[in-house]
């Protein structure tokens, strides 16, 4: 379809040429400098959306741009629907796959990768304190202490197991004695009085490891070796080695057998027999049958995200070290340089039976703490060279406290 240009105005200039320019839509088509050729037809408008049934859930019309293929219908709630009721976003990754992100190499469960468990490299931070009344003098036999403890336990898997892993637990502890008060016998054939340095200390390294060789037997083990003196003078006595070993039997859900022994490495007790009953018929009250360290605990409350346990305990406490005596001396002095407050270096033990009752306490944020009131009784010091004579202090109350992170 060809059209002439109107006639010009009379005041319009006149043109070169009397006809537009004739575009054309067609590449091989020149174009013509006095025809104008129009479209064929004008481009097909969008059809209307078709009408839903009922009930039918809305569809969103996503038209590409040219030359990326033709509209396709998308559901509306593709992206906005919810996940399935069973997904638990709290879940550990790699338990089941993630219904957000299906496709993610990362919450899958594989041969070589897999995320179905952590394990804390750091386990818990832990200090305690006791606190032994006494008020010594050359005409009683108290005894008064102060035991500060600090340890950290690290826990790393064995044999690719996490949920048996071997947890190793560096320790440093200082105990403060007051007494018992030296006094100089007046003669040589006098039997001298037990006397204590200011301070004695633990330098240890505690190794951990509980394995569970099927569903009803398992095992407790445990080894400790480490450095115990005044640290005036590091002898061979003053390294020991420590260890527990414990045979595990579940009989049910609620009842566990537990037997073994103690190796304490100590003066007078070497081995110490262990073992009893774990019972714990719900999760309100449990009983530690065992000897020599029972407890039995009962939960007060629930407070927030925290656990109020009221518990009774025993325990069979104390330990040893090398010391440097201050009455090892000889009258007259066996050498001119010898001053008679110049002793030897011997190993003693702290012996007694603990009986306490507390409160602890448990936060879902893993941190635990207790307080205590006890019966510091059967005390006794026994010397490795047996001189002095073993020395028996008073029966004494006790003060107990622990944190643990």
């Amino acid at each position: 379809m060809t059209a002439t240009a109107p006639p010009l105005p009379t005041s319009a200039a006149p043109s070169t040429s009397s006809v537009y320019p004739t575009p054309s839509l067609s590449p091989s088509a020149p174009p013509s400098s006095s025809t104008f050729v129009a479209p064929s037809a004008a481009p097909p408008l969008p059809a209307a959306a078709p009408a839903l049934p009922s009930g039918a859930a809305p569809t969103t019309i996503y038209t590409p741009p040219p030359g990326l293929g033709s509209a396709t219908a998308v559901p509306a709630d593709a992206v906005t629907q919810p996940p399935p009721a069973t997904w638990d976003p709290y879940a550990t990754p790699g338990n089941t796959p993630s219904a957000l992100l299906p496709n993610d190499p990362y919450f899958q469960s594989s041969p070589t990768v897999s995320m179905a468990a952590m394990q804390k490299f750091v386990q818990h931070v832990n200090f305690d304190y006791d606190w032994f009344a006494g008020n010594p003098s050359p005409t009683n036999k108290e005894l008064g202490i102060n035991d500060i403890d600090l340890n950290v336990t690290f826990s790393i898997p064995m044999f690719r197991s996490i949920q048996t892993p071997l947890l190793v637990t560096p320790g440093f502890a200082i105990h403060y004695w007051e007494g018992p008060v030296s006094v100089l016998p007046l003669k040589h054939t006098d039997p001298p009085p037990a006397d204590l340095p200011p301070q004695t200390f633990d330098a240890y390294l505690d190794f951990a490891w509980n394995p569970q060789i099927s569903d009803n037997f398992g095992a407790e083990l445990s080894a400790r070796t480490g450095i115990y003196s005044d640290f005036n003078r590091i002898t061979t006595d003053s390294f020991r080695f420590m260890g527990k070993g414990m045979a595990v039997f579940k009989l049910s859900q609620h009842i566990t057998l537990k037997a073994g022994v103690w190796y304490l490495d100590r003066v007078q007790v070497k081995i110490l027999p262990a073992g009893g009953i774990v019972w714990i018929p719900n999760d309100e009250i449990y009983f530690n049958i065992l000897f020599p360290n029972p407890k039995i605990a009962k939960r007060l409350t629930v407070w927030g995200n925290t656990e109020w346990w009221l518990y009774g305990s025993g325990d069979y406490g104390g330990g040893t070290w090398t010391i440097k005596r201050n009455t090892g001396f000889t009258d007259p002095p066996a050498h001119p340089w010898q001053h008679p407050m110049d002793g030897s270096y011997t190993r003693f033990d702290y012996n007694d039976i603990r009986v306490a009752a507390g409160l602890e306490f448990k936060t879902l944020r893993q941190m635990e703490g207790h307080f205590e009131v006890g019966l510091s009784c059967s005390r006794e010091l026994v010397y490795m060279d047996n001189s002095p004579r073993n020395y028996f202090p008073t029966n004494t109350v006790y003060l107990g406290a622990g944190l643990t992170y």
